[in-house]
């Protein structure tokens, strides 16, 4: 009898606590772009997922990865920030049902409107309209915490 192959990784709540204290080894602006007021994955943005994201964890087979969502500035902050994480929680839950990527790899975060990649009071200087400005920031992010 030959013994089954054990993986390469195994993954834990207390493993990925320990990773998330240290200063991410990668951010990645994805974007998985949601339309105004929703947290639900087009086909557009399951195939961000699959060509963007999915690559990423796959060459960091060791890692840890945070998975921030984002709102844009309109509206209510607390709905912005339960919204935002939604966001964040539909990507992980698709890498987790589609790709069967270990849930214990995942930190879901939300920041709603704190961390904008766009200066929504001042798009131009991005060479950006108001509503392509709002747009980047409805994204999500993906950071690798390295062991």
């Amino acid at each position: 009898k030959t013994e089954a192959a054990k993986p390469e990784f195994t993954f834990t709540e207390a493993e990925r606590t320990q990773a998330a204290r240290q200063e991410a080894s990668l951010t990645k602006p994805v974007t998985v772009s949601f339309a105004s007021g929703s947290a639900g994955l087009n086909k557009r943005a399951q195939r961000t997922i699959d060509q963007e994201i999915v690559p990423l964890i796959e060459n960091n087979g060791s890692a840890y990865f945070e998975v921030s969502g984002n709102t844009d500035s309109t509206g209510a902050r607390g709905v912005n920030l339960r919204l935002s994480k939604a966001r964040a929680l539909a990507v992980v839950n698709y890498l987790v049902d589609q790709w069967e990527f270990p849930r214990a790899r995942f930190i879901v975060m939300g920041h709603g409107p704190d961390k904008p990649l766009c200066d929504e009071s001042r798009p131009e200087t991005e060479g950006l309209s108001l509503e392509q400005c709002r747009a980047q920031n409805r994204t999500t992010r993906v950071a690798v915490l390295a062991r």
